[in-house]
């Protein structure tokens, strides 16, 4: 897109009183300072944009102008090949024109945006206002239109290594997923691996101190199987001794219990034998005649073989007794000994197995905590050097980028990326000529830096505006723009304006 001035008319514009200027290929500008010629430059910015030439708040209003003065500038632009004729006038607020039909400010600038890009304008009108820009600014606008290198053109200039590492994980990630990814894993895996070390290390220690493994579990465990049934074989043997204990003693129980009760009964017995016959009445005192007396004899005697009976039959059952008590002989006397002897034995054995238990885990458990170690370290190893290598991917497309944009120009050369004390890489942006950053050029040398920056923007734009120079006095000589030149230069004469066609 090609965008051609025609005409520009000013009225009441700073130091104008009337103005019309009509531009050609070349428009040359001359005159003392203070004559207007800057002003000429600021006017096209405010008909556009409300600003001065480099993008600064503007007032239009002649210095020595009352408060009812109204400036007025009229700006006829071919875009495409469209002629467009644009007006601003303020006396306290401004208002808008488009084809010299009013507009509120909103279709105005909406228009003017559809048209083009303010910031590319103002650019590619005044060699110097895209360096008044933030660097932030100016390298978003320069690389807006130079395209990053592609994966596979950054690759390519990678070593087989960091080539094979990246490959295919680009497939699957960004690049700045990728390095978020890794750089979570190394900070987890390494704090992850020094735990897994540490555990490493301390069953080592505990290992060394284990002054009871047993190699030969399994003989141990076979000694203490038998050590329970000869355990079992005596309890059993005890147990029946203990049932004969208990059966002897409740029979000698019952025997002592009956031989009291022999004894008891043959008192019993002998009392009766012993008794005296009464003869006289118990309850009225009178002497009993031979038929009572008879009876009470005769109620002895069946007392008394009672008793005699009842203990000859106390007698029976504790000879009985006895004879039963026979069939359980004196027990010999419970082996505990043997069995305290036996629990001694097996309780060492079953520390000595829980000693080489736990060795054995320990030897497991170091096993496992050294193959854990193994595979973080080797993730650990895997994520460092994935890191590693996106650094190297990321400075090798800082080089390809820089010698991209580096090949746009002739004279000027770009920095975009700085490298930090830590390796890291860091967007900055500067330009620089002969060595020297812009900064530090003379104003001749600020003009065609400006102008050679201007041609690269144009060319990567595809649109092409025209440049306004100002104190093209300063500047013997420069390569001029593909749109139309406007040049300010003083000169010792009143402002005078001119244009040619086709020279430049």
């Amino acid at each position: 897109m090609q965008i051609v001035f025609k005409t520009l008319t000013l009225e009441n514009f700073k130091n104008h009183k009337s103005v019309t200027v009509n531009f050609g290929d070349v428009t040359y500008i001359q005159g003392r300072n203070g004559a207007g010629k800057s002003s000429i430059g600021d006017a096209i910015s405010w008909v556009l944009f409300g600003t001065d030439i480099s993008g600064s708040k503007l007032d239009p209003r002649p210095i020595d102008s009352g408060e009812g003065t109204e400036s007025k500038v009229e700006l006829l632009v071919s875009i495409a090949g469209k002629d467009v004729l644009f007006g601003r006038t303020q006396k306290k607020t401004a208002k808008y024109f488009i084809n010299e039909v009013p507009k509120k400010a909103t279709e105005f600038n909406e228009f003017l945006e559809n048209q083009f890009d303010k910031n590319l304008f103002l650019s590619l009108f005044n060699p110097g206002h895209f360096f008044t820009q933030h660097w932030q600014d100016q390298r978003n606008q320069l690389l807006h239109y130079v395209s990053e290198p592609l994966n596979k053109e950054v690759l390519a200039e990678l070593s087989q290594i960091d080539r094979e590492r990246l490959e295919e994980p680009l497939k699957k990630h960004s690049l700045d997923d990728l390095e978020k990814l890794h750089r979570e894993k190394v900070r987890s895996s390494d704090k992850t691996y020094e735990r897994a070390a540490e555990r490493a290390v301390t069953l080592e220690e505990q290992m060394s101190k284990q002054s009871n493994k047993i190699d030969n579990v399994e003989h141990f465990k076979k000694e203490v199987e038998l050590l329970h049934k000869k355990r079992t074989e005596i309890d059993e043997e005890n147990e029946k001794v203990q049932k004969i204990i208990i059966e002897r003693n409740r029979l000698e129980g019952q025997i002592d219990n009956l031989t009291s009760q022999v004894a008891n009964q043959k008192a019993l017995v002998q009392g009766i034998k012993e008794e005296s016959i009464k003869e006289l009445c118990s309850t009225c005192g009178q002497p009993l005649d031979e038929p009572s007396i008879q009876k009470v004899k005769e109620d002895r005697v069946k007392r008394f073989n009672k008793e005699v009976a009842k203990g000859k039959d106390l007698v029976r059952k504790v000879n009985e007794l006895k004879a039963k008590l026979t069939d359980y002989p004196e027990p010999a006397e419970i082996n505990r000994a043997e069995l305290n002897e036996i629990e001694d034995k097996l309780m060492q054995l079953q520390m000595a197995i829980r000693d080489s238990e736990q060795s054995a885990n320990l030897e497991s458990d170091h096993k496992e905590a050294m193959e854990k170690k193994e595979a973080l370290r080797k993730e650990l190893v895997t994520s460092k050097a994935i890191v590693d290598a996106i650094k190297e991917f990321k400075s090798k497309r800082s080089e390809l980028m820089v010698s991209k944009v580096d090949d746009l120009f002739m004279t000027i050369s770009v920095k975009l990326y700085e490298t930090l004390k830590n390796g890291e890489e860091r967007a900055t942006f500067e330009i620089e000529m002969d060595g020297k950053p812009y900064s530090k050029l003379s104003t001749a040398e600020k003009i065609k830096a400006g102008l050679e920056l201007i041609e690269v923007l144009s060319k990567q734009s595809e649109v092409i505006a025209p440049t306004f120079v100002d104190n093209a006095e300063s500047i013997l000589n420069f390569t001029a723009p593909a749109g139309q030149l406007i040049v300010a230069r003083v000169k010792d004469e009143d402002l005078n304006i001119k244009y040619v066609e086709g020279n430049k």
